[in-house]
């Protein structure tokens, strides 16, 4: 077991950690309950155990590659509109719709930079691979016609 394997599993499990973040977020948006506290305490160690072992990882042996970049940028994009949507909803400032939508466009995003991850494409294939994973979300928020609860 070398360092490069120790830093893919907290990878690994960093991602897995936002997967579970975003399926609290998605049910309290359902079942009309805030979830920011516990996304203030979980948010940023997803983040730390995504951040700092993949640029460990890149440093020592993948180097800076297209997809990278993309994967990253999607990343930061996600962190900051859960964060606004998580803020405005508490400020009620945002509808539930709303961040139903923002929810799903960040899962979209998410399972873009996991594809982005996996398949390593060149940069047109990964921002294609976000992109894709946006509009699907955003489809999927703007046909889903059931009310959800407000908060």
């Amino acid at each position: 077991m070398d360092p490069y394997s120790i830093a893919l599993f907290v990878h690994i499990v960093g991602a897995l950690l936002l997967f579970v973040l975003l399926t609290i977020e998605g049910v309290g948006l359902r079942a009309g309950f805030a979830t920011a506290q516990v996304n203030r305490i979980l948010g940023p160690i997803s983040a730390l155990a995504i951040l700092i072992p993949g640029i460990y990882m890149v440093a020592t042996q993948v180097g800076w590659k297209p997809w990278i970049a993309v994967s990253i940028t999607s990343w930061v994009l996600i962190a900051a509109g859960g964060a606004y949507t998580g803020i405005s909803l508490m400020r009620g400032r945002m509808a539930t719709r709303t961040a139903t939508i923002s929810w799903l466009v960040r899962i979209g995003m998410a399972l873009g930079v996991v594809f982005d991850m996996t398949v390593k494409p060149d940069a047109i294939v990964a921002v294609i691979a976000i992109l894709a994973g946006v509009v699907t979300g955003a489809a999927v928020g703007l046909a889903t016609r059931r009310e959800v609860c407000s908060t």
